[in-house]
């Protein structure tokens, strides 16, 4: 998994923290929040959830989903081109999802996907298809020269709920250790 770019053990813009429906659509019921307080309100949401899993053993997985280069686009093309890059990246992935799925932006440069009742396999095989879709991507972002489409990759770590995962936290971390393994 760690050739295709996932490992396992991961806008300066109002963006949303949502539930998302079979279909892939915002429900009616998807919770905004302002850049700042989406990871809060995204730690508190899968907090819940990482619970009711341990409670029940129904199983969970936290993946990190992190551009590649990051660094080198905004430098490159500004802030404009990686809150666009995030927000496209956000909305394709939106409709891979389950309705009890939680997605949010995480940081400058990652998304984070919560999956409830979420095996390993199926863990790998979603953050395999997130890292397709924003492989096939072309981000429409125009500078002042000229419209452009911008192309990403991705490295996703992906951290499936285990005994050893006192908090929410620790799954956090050990996604973010998988992140950096994908990155190898």
């Amino acid at each position: 998994a760690a050739a295709l770019g996932v490992a396992a053990a991961a806008l300066p813009a109002a963006l949303l923290l949502q539930r998302v429906t079979r279909g892939g659509a915002a429900s009616a019921g998807a919770l905004q929040s302002p850049l700042g307080t989406t990871r809060e309100l995204f730690m508190d949401l899968a907090g819940r959830e990482w619970s009711r899993s341990r409670r029940y053993g129904s199983g969970a997985a936290l993946l990190l989903v992190d551009v590649d280069r990051f660094a080198r686009l905004a430098e490159s093309r500004g802030g404009a081109a990686t809150d666009a890059v995030l927000a496209e990246l956000l909305r394709a992935t939106a409709p891979t999802l389950r309705g009890a799925d939680l997605l949010t932006r995480f940081s400058e440069s990652q998304m984070a996907v919560f999956l409830a009742h979420a095996d390993p396999t199926g863990a790998l095989d979603v953050a395999e298809r997130i890292r397709e879709r924003a492989e096939q991507m072309e981000v429409p972002f125009h500078e002042e020269s000229a419209p452009r489409r911008l192309r990403i990759t991705v490295s996703v770590g992906v951290a499936q709920l285990r005994p050893a995962h006192l908090n929410l936290q620790a799954l956090v971390d050990d996604a973010q250790d998988a992140v950096l393994a994908a990155r190898q």
